[in-house]
């Protein structure tokens, strides 16, 4: 790891509606805060979705070095979205921060970055770089096929039904009920889908599953532990692969996703892969980092030592 200077100029990307609008509601005290602690640096607030791809890639070609992400795990995935720019690192040298107030706060976890404020603000005025992965999804949309960037989860299957619950309820509950709430209202509808999923070349499987998750990160959903294994920076996924479980069986199983014991289930399985292909004629939808992208066919790759996250 190496260590960065703090006189760098910093941009702050902020989602005022994150964690149920707690940025918004505390902006006043959110700035006077960082201030005390960093000095000067420039803040922008996002208004709607796609804002912050678009301020991080401005700031960047303004020359900004650090960017940070005040938000949650959608916050972040936009802001590592803008780092690039026609498929290319805007600055290869640049820097992620993040301060974590959404709903979803999954990513920081892993990162093992702490929630208080002025905590997360203190670790990247004086932290350390981590050189870490990125993944890259192709997927299609109605029209086009598209492709996106993440740096936590990406799934196709029950795991884009929970996000599009999530987004269609209040987040008052706070995150951990908020992604339960919307688990089990998932399981009212969804039905387990025909896939057809190849890892390297050298797997290959077809049948039908729950979800199939390609973890960068390790947790997911608000907390579920679902990747234990999975590595920020080791150049490859871990792929969860949750096989024909019935709704009983996941309720019943619903500890083991968030103690980080889903392994131990006869139908999950666990494979390390860098490019894992997901096939399906059955309008499966994929999501990656809590944001609801597309159907398959999907194309997930990793990208190795692709952002420096100050940690």
């Amino acid at each position: 790891m190496n260590t960065y200077s703090p006189q760098h100029k910093i941009k702050l990307v902020a989602n005022p509606a994150a964690g149920n609008y707690a940025v918004s509601k505390n902006w006043s005290t959110v700035q006077k805060n960082l201030h005390r602690i960093w000095g000067d640096f420039s803040a922008e607030l996002t208004t709607k979705p796609g804002d912050a791809i678009q301020i991080t890639q401005r700031a960047l070609q303004e020359g900004y070095e650090n960017i940070v992400a005040l938000g949650g795990d959608g916050t972040i995935n936009e802001v590592v979205n803008g780092f690039f720019e026609n498929n290319r690192p805007v600055n290869p040298e640049a820097k992620l921060g993040i301060i974590p107030m959404g709903t979803g706060g999954d990513l920081v976890k892993t990162l093992k970055i702490p929630e208080d404020l002025e905590a997360a603000a203190r670790r990247i005025e004086i932290g350390c770089i981590q050189k870490c992965d990125l993944g890259i999804v192709s997927y299609q949309t109605l029209h086009e096929r598209r492709s996106r960037y993440f740096i936590n989860i990406a799934d196709a299957g029950f795991g884009a039904t929970v996000v599009e619950k999530v987004q269609q309820s209040s987040k008052a509950l706070g995150p951990f009920f908020t992604y339960l709430t919307g688990l089990l209202r998932g399981l009212a509808s969804y039905k387990n889908q025909p896939m057809r999923i190849t890892i390297d070349h050298n797997f290959e499987h077809e049948g039908i599953f729950t979800a199939v998750v390609v973890s960068n990160g390790q947790f997911f959903g608000g907390g579920m532990w679902v990747a234990p294994k999975a590595r920020l920076d080791d150049g490859q996924f871990e792929v969860v692969i949750i096989g024909d479980i019935s709704r009983p069986e996941i309720i019943a199983n619903v500890h083991k996703i968030y103690n980080g014991t889903l392994e131990s289930h006869p139908k999950i399985r666990y494979l390390q892969g860098k490019k894992i292909s997901l096939g399906s004629d059955s309008g499966v939808q994929v999501e990656a980092d809590g944001e609801q992208l597309g159907t398959l066919p999907a194309t997930f790759e990793i990208l190795p030592a692709m952002v420096n996250v100050l940690v």
